[in-house]
């Protein structure tokens, strides 16, 4: 089972505005993403980086964390959502949790997928996802790709995990 949210437009707008400022902070702090922003047109890295915002506020707005603002330069130091929430987002329908060597054991991982609406498909603690079963390694990176159908499913009247 699946929870779909669809953010309005002031929802949309405050995505926007995380993403240019995740751009941002990422150019003065020398920063390089995991996906490799360099080989990318800005056009995708902004939109990488809205869809990425848009993921945690859905996942906020299921949970039900009133008032979320997606934090702007958190990286690996703090959960995307308090208080132990990774959100990873794929505009797949079919797309797999990704999960790197670098996330914390200790979260607990949230699998968004789509482009507005947005498609909670379900979450697994960290720590299960690092498993040698799930990883892969491509022309990117090694990484842990842990199929939807390996994630706890959630329910549009249960919120959070």
């Amino acid at each position: 089972m699946s929870v779909t949210i669809v953010l309005d437009e002031p929802d949309q707008a405050l995505c926007l505005r995380v993403a240019m400022a995740r751009i941002n902070n990422a150019k003065e702090n020398n920063y390089q993403h995991k996906y490799d922003s360099s080989k990318l047109s800005m056009e995708q890295v902004l939109a990488h980086n809205y869809h990425a915002a848009c993921a945690e506020l859905a996942a906020a707005k299921w949970l039900g964390v009133p008032d979320f603002v997606p934090t702007l330069d958190s990286f690996k130091d703090e959960p995307d959502i308090a208080p132990d929430y990774e959100v990873k987002h794929s505009v797949l329908d079919n797309g797999h949790l990704i999960i790197q060597e670098n996330d914390r054991d200790s979260d607990r991982a949230i699998l968004v997928t789509g482009t507005n609406p947005y498609v909670i498909r379900g979450w697994l603690p960290v720590k299960f996802c690092k498993d040698d079963l799930y990883l892969k390694t491509t022309s990117r990176n090694t990484a842990y790709w842990v199929p939807q159908s390996e994630l706890v499913k959630v329910l549009p009247n249960e919120p959070g995990a």
